[in-house]
């Protein structure tokens, strides 16, 4: 993955997944993972905390759907359909 700038949203999924930003030797900023203690670019992180999303998502039961090439996960309560971001974020509120 490339060293690309993760923007806000990004920065707050990260923070919530638990990574803590910092600084490389090289100034490269680098997050550690909560799991691993692993310091790796935001890019790497980021799809790591999208991966977690979607695996918190699927044990409380929410499903993938697609939907016109894009996916979307299907709340269990209501049938409705949400992007992993919101949908995460609607499960994260409930807890």
């Amino acid at each position: 993955m490339s060293d690309r700038r993760i923007d806000a949203d990004g920065e707050r999924r990260l923070r919530a997944a638990g990574f803590v930003s910092e600084a490389s030797p090289t100034g490269k900023q680098r997050w550690q993972d909560p799991e691993t203690g692993r310091m790796i670019p935001g890019a790497n992180a980021l799809e790591e905390a999208k991966r977690r999303e979607a695996r918190d998502l699927e044990e409380a039961g929410w499903e993938r759907e697609e939907v016109e090439g894009e996916m979307y996960w299907r709340r269990p309560d209501s049938g409705r359909l949400y992007p992993r971001g919101a949908a995460h974020d609607l499960l994260k509120n409930r807890e």
